[in-house]
């Protein structure tokens, strides 16, 4: 296989996972890890990769964008939706996190459903916009388009001064040992902040998201009240996400017609 061509796949990989290891290349394409760290600095020279230690991950804004993800599985994300939404008391004040699947939760939402939402996305806040008895805030600071979030210090400081219920999280990966991982540090510095101004936190995943380690750290699994997993998540992982005296509640989401 020429250089280019093994490059090129390696990018195709690498958008389809978010990740790729040194050493699980070489043995892939039957070449050296000389060889296939040589591919990364190179596409990484290009701009095209970041490499981190053992391996390589997205740059920021690579892979689908916020308006790709919303578009993709809409079936799938509606299941999960549906058992985060059990979660909700009316009493509750909701921290709802950018996301394809959360904003499959923001468009389920009936007015008056919980006390109020406070979103640092924009789609959400449209998406609840018209609430009456349910108060929307939407939270200040720069918009991250590729992500479809705001963030940043203005983002932080008013984190700062909030307490919410119940917090939906967001997620790019979600290992057992790792716990909840994000592909850009300020990602988890805020979702850190979010889960900080919440007295629970729940996270909807998708399946794959569960063979996903993202680089950066945002929780451990004692640091999540509630996961909500889909119907083929499997059972191995589950079952390692249910250990400990500290493991949190997962839950399965029951798949909707069509999946």
């Amino acid at each position: 296989m020429l250089a280019e061509e093994r490059r090129e796949r390696i990018l195709e990989m690498l958008g389809q996972q978010g990740r790729v290891i040194a050493a699980d290349l070489a043995q892939r394409f039957a070449t050296s890890e000389d060889t296939i760290r040589r591919d990364l600095r190179d596409l990484d020279l290009a701009g095209k990769l970041r490499r981190v230690h053992g391996g390589a991950v997205r740059r920021t804004g690579m892979g689908p964008d916020f308006r790709e993800r919303v578009a993709t599985d809409p079936v799938r994300k509606r299941a999960l939706a549906l058992a985060a939404a059990a979660l909700i008391r009316p009493e509750d004040i909701l921290l709802i996190d950018a996301g394809s699947t959360n904003l499959a939760l923001a468009r389920l939402l009936e007015d008056g459903q919980a006390t109020a939402i406070i979103t640092n996305c924009p789609h959400i806040a449209v998406a609840t916009g018209h609430f009456s008895r349910t108060e929307v805030i939407m939270l200040g600071g720069t918009v991250a388009a590729g992500t479809g979030s705001v963030r940043g210090a203005r983002t932080l400081r008013a984190l700062a001064d909030i307490r919410a219920d119940l917090c939906f999280i967001g997620a790019c990966g979600l290992d057992p040992a790792f716990g909840l991982g994000v592909w850009e540090s300020e990602d988890a510095v805020l979702k850190q902040a979010m889960i900080y101004a919440s007295h629970r936190t729940a996270c909807a995943v998708t399946t794959e998201k569960l063979t996903q380690t993202a680089p950066f750290k945002v929780a451990d699994l004692a640091g999540l009240h509630h996961i909500i997993l889909e119907a083929d998540a499997p059972a191995d992982l589950v079952t390692r996400l249910r250990a400990g005296a500290e493991a949190p509640d997962v839950r399965i989401a029951a798949p909707e017609a069509g999946q």
